[in-house]
């Protein structure tokens, strides 16, 4: 009978001009003459993650100020940073989800897979954006009524008296919506002392009464959205728009942990010897980012060695293994960032032989 071959999995976020899935890829060339290999892309927030939630066969559209990927049963939409609405230049509280908003209706309006299947995801990336509103704009794009402007940031809400939101539910109705907050954010709160505005404004030195005036103002708003929702964890997440989605019977996850449980990642890990990933920096501040941090946590419950690729790898060892990590390893010089990664993870092949 003949000997098993080990079992890599190869799940990397993206590194430098290359996708997530197209990263992974380049590793597991490296790994294919020593072991049986399996892709999977992953990624936190951004066009990384519209692209890692597309790859390898569905569609992906990019837009002038964000994109779109869609597969049978998922439609995930983001905004570019650039694609956020203007805010007063000498108030950072007073930025609007308004583009957002737009962007996840056009998307809503195009997508046939909603009508397709019978219980669809929709997932929104909420990491990019630089806003301030708990989600006002983002919900009156998408039909809320209200007796004041939704688009214009916290001001008018001091004065708001009928908020009405049964058009957006109405949209959402049978899905699973899923808002995708940046890592560390799912216990944010919205309002008082850790809310996002008294966190924000303590940080910019904001005066005492704009902080309280803005606080009250979200708290007018959101008493009439869903009072449930006003102080749960994570509706602070990306400036309350996590209580937006909160809001409208949504849940919350990380872009990493989302990707991770649609490609499958645990059922990979149970039949993985090795796990590769690759990230743009590996060092003491990013750690790796939110996809590492993600494979750590899941690596180490399932008992499976975790070994990450970097061009920048910046951790001692004892670091690496507090934080989960069996160890890092800088990437092959060169130019070519393909050849870089399948050269790095042929190296790695020969030094993982011995202990198969």
């Amino acid at each position: 009978m003949a000997e098993r071959r080990p079992r890599v999995l190869l799940a990397s976020a993206g590194v430098a001009e290359l996708t997530p899935r197209a990263a992974a890829v380049a590793l597991a060339r490296g790994f294919r003459d020593a072991a049986e290999v399996a892709v999977i892309g992953l990624a936190e927030g951004g066009r990384a993650l519209g692209q890692a939630l597309a790859e390898p066969d569905g569609e992906w559209e990019t837009l002038r100020t964000g994109w779109l990927a869609r597969r049978p049963g998922l439609l995930a939409v983001g905004a570019d940073a650039s694609g956020g609405e203007d805010r007063a230049p000498d108030d950072p509280l007073t930025g609007s989800s308004a583009a957002l908003g737009r962007l996840v209706a056009y998307a809503l309006q195009t997508d046939q897979a909603l009508h397709a299947e019978r219980t669809p995801t929709v997932a929104i990336d909420l990491t990019e954006l630089d806003v301030h509103d708990a989600g006002a704009g983002l919900l009156g794009a998408l039909g809320a009524c209200a007796d004041v402007a939704l688009d214009a940031g916290t001001a008018p809400f001091a004065a708001i008296g009928r908020l009405e939101l049964d058009a957006v539910r109405a949209r959402f109705a049978g899905c699973d919506l899923v808002g995708l907050v940046p890592p560390g954010e799912l216990e944010d709160q919205l309002l008082g002392l850790r809310g996002i505005t008294s966190r924000r404004g303590r940080a910019l030195g904001t005066p005492a009464e704009r902080m309280l005036a803005v606080d009250a103002a979200l708290e007018r708003f959101a008493g009439l959205a869903s009072p449930d929702h006003a102080r749960a964890p994570g509706a602070g997440a990306a400036g309350g728009l996590g209580f937006a989605v909160l809001a409208l019977g949504g849940r919350l996850a990380t872009g990493a942990a989302f990707c991770a449980d649609r490609a499958g990642l645990d059922r990979g890990l149970a039949a993985a010897d090795l796990v590769v990933t690759a990230c743009d920096s590996f060092d003491f501040g990013s750690r790796g980012g939110g996809v590492v941090t993600e494979l750590a946590r899941r690596c180490e419950a399932a008992e499976t060695p975790l070994v990450v690729v970097s061009p920048l790898v910046g951790m001692s060892g004892r670091e690496m293994r507090v934080m989960g990590v069996e160890s890092g390893h800088p990437l092959e010089p060169g130019a070519d960032t393909t050849a870089a990664l399948t050269a790095t993870g042929r190296r790695l092949a020969s030094g993982w032989a011995s202990r198969w």
